[in-house]
C-alpha cells in the first residue's frame, strides 16, 4: 500500500510540474498567443537585424529599430498569421543566403510575453511558437498592413 501511495505522489509531482511550465510564455509554445481568447496590450517590432558580420575599423553596427503597436485588433491579425504558418517537412531544402530578421515580442493583458524571431530570407523560419514553421510571408503581409516595417523577400 506504501509503494502505491509514493508510486501516486511521484506521479502526481511529475505531472504537475509539466502542468505549471505550460502557463509560462517566453522561449517557446505560443499558446496564449495562437489562443482564440488572446488578448493584446502591445507588440514590439525590432528589427531588421542582420547576421553578425565583421565590423570594420572605427564603426560600430547601427542598434535595430523597434516599432510598437497597441492595436489590439492588428496584433490579433499579426499572431493569427504567425499561428497559421505550416511546420516544415522533415526535408526541406532552403537556400544559404542571408538577410534581414524580425524579433517580435507580443504582450498580453496579463502581462505574458511571447517572442518571435523570423527570418526574411531563406525558408523564412519563425521560431517561439513550439514547433519551428515556415514560409512567412503572412506574417509579413500582416506586419505591413499593421504599418510595421517587415521584409520584403524575393
Amino acid at each position: 500500500m506504501r509503494k502505491q501511495a509514493a508510486v501516486s505522489g511521484v506521479l502526481f509531482l511529475v505531472l504537475s510540474a509539466a502542468a505549471c511550465g505550460r502557463g509560462e510564455q517566453g522561449a517557446g509554445g505560443g499558446e496564449p498567443l495562437c489562443s482564440p481568447s488572446y488578448e493584446p496590450r502591445e507588440l514590439v517590432d525590432r528589427g531588421p537585424l542582420f547576421p553578425a558580420l565583421p565590423s570594420l575599423p572605427g564603426r560600430t553596427p547601427a542598434p535595430p529599430d523597434e516599432h510598437r503597436t497597441t492595436d489590439p485588433a492588428a496584433i490579433r491579425k499579426i499572431a493569427a498569421a504567425a499561428c497559421s504558418l505550416p511546420t516544415p517537412p522533415g526535408d526541406v531544402a532552403c537556400t544559404l543566403d542571408l538577410g534581414p530578421g524580425f524579433e517580435l515580442r507580443f504582450v498580453d493583458v496579463q502581462g505574458r510575453t511571447t517572442t518571435l524571431t523570423a527570418a526574411g530570407y531563406g525558408c523564412q523560419f519563425v521560431e517561439g511558437l513550439g514547433a519551428r514553421r515556415y514560409r512567412a510571408k503572412p506574417l509579413w503581409d500582416a506586419l505591413t498592413a499593421a504599418g510595421l516595417p517587415a521584409p520584403h523577400p524575393r
